[in-house]
């Protein structure tokens, strides 16, 4: 007589995480028949359920994410690993809004805590929103790169005593050229986190060493005057996965930046490059960004801070560069001193704040890059 194996896979539901695997088994014929199959049942349920716990034990691989937060011209940039470890670099104004747009961020990449929080430089718009976002969301370690000497203004005073009461006191001072120890995802590209500017001073100087120096190998230098504010001391940070590499100065200006690139290029090529200081245009020395040469500049701005009209001209002239994203139009210049509608997420000064995302693969070989609530995602090869 003939006989019949039924073999049914029930999938578990979504909520689920192990797929389960149910097996009927149907056999026609007397029940001598049945005795003599005993090998080839055992041998069928056997590779059935070794079947359903190899899928189960094959997680889906990440890749690497960023968001540019809406912090309306300040900073915080949501960078999440493959293995699902968070890096907040700044932390917006001193708003109740900051705090919730850097938590709403966080939800969206499906991370409950922040893991390491770089504050690049003790102004507002980068380190004001430090006192709230704890109240939100728990934060593993603080980096910066130490107070400044001197007795600092009211306002230094209220943002240091913000945030002493945020960290308890306790946060690692950054140098140039330190990493900031990152876990590696099984199976994935390398991701790595390193300083290249802190305190005024680039990887390979001398503590001390002054804000502007002399370089007369190509490209020359023409300085500006050397920087009075806490802008020149940001910490400035490459992030790369595998072939991946991502630039983010914080607020550094123009005579350090040149320091970085001349006589000798300490950054090499990027592919992303977080326009420095929301696009103002005592930052983004013309040389720093031709010798980065990234294929996608995002701009941090606000409706009526930075986005000035000399640096997109810059990053327009620089043959690198295939896009231009912005998180604001500069509502006081002209449409074509800004990145076009699609690619800019808030279009007007009263906004909801959309972020900018980037999405590099598991293999580190393409990123998107999407502009959230217009749909725009454009797609680039790693360099």
């Amino acid at each position: 007589m003939a006989s019949a194996v039924k073999l049914t896979r029930v999938a578990a539901g979504a909520a689920t995480p192990r797929t389960r695997a149910t097996l009927t088994l149907s056999l026609g014929g007397t029940r001598d028949m049945r005795t003599r199959w005993p090998a080839v049942f055992a041998a069928v349920v056997v590779a059935q359920i070794a079947a359903a716990g190899l899928a189960a034990a094959a997680p889906e691989k990440k890749g690497l994410e960023i968001y540019w937060i809406d912090v309306e011209g300040g900073a915080a940039t949501l960078i999440v690993t493959p293995a699902g470890e968070s890096v907040l670099v700044d932390s917006g104004w001193p708003l109740p809004r900051d705090a919730d747009r850097i938590q709403q961020a966080a939800r969206e990449a499906g991370v409950s805590r922040i893991d390491h929080l770089v504050t690049t430089h003790w102004h507002g718009d980068h380190v004001g929103g430090v006192g709230m976002l704890v109240q939100r969301l728990p934060v593993g370690r603080f980096y910066d790169h130490g107070f400044p000497p001197g007795k600092p203004s009211d306002v230094d005073a209220i943002l240091r005593a913000a945030y002493l009461l945020a960290t308890q006191g306790h946060s690692t001072i950054l140098h140039a050229g330190d990493e900031i120890g990152l876990r590696q995802a099984p199976g994935a590209p390398p991701v790595g986190l390193r300083v290249v500017a802190s305190d005024g001073i680039v990887v390979g100087e001398a503590p001390g060493s002054p804000q502007t120096r002399p370089c007369t190998a190509q490209p020359a230098h023409t300085a500006i005057p050397d920087d009075t504010s806490d802008n020149y001391r940001s910490v400035g940070l490459r992030l790369s996965f595998g072939g991946f590499d991502f630039l983010d100065l914080g607020d550094l200006t123009w005579n350090v930046e040149h320091k970085l690139v001349c006589p000798k290029n300490l950054l090499g090529v990027v592919d992303v490059y977080q326009v420095t200081h929301h696009g103002n245009d005592n930052s983004n020395n013309p040389a720093l960004v031709a010798a980065v040469a990234p294929t996608v500049a995002v701009i941090d701005n606000g409706a009526k801070k930075g986005g000035a009209p000399a640096v997109y001209k810059i990053l327009r002239a620089t043959p690198s560069i295939k896009d231009v994203f912005q998180l604001h139009r500069n509502v006081a210049t002209t449409p074509a001193d800004n990145a076009p509608p699609e690619l800019t997420a808030n279009d007007d000064e009263a906004c909801t704040g959309e972020w900018i995302r980037l999405r590099v693969d598991p293999r580190a070989t393409s990123y998107i890059v999407e502009v959230h609530g217009k749909g725009t995602q454009r797609t680039y090869a790693v360099q």
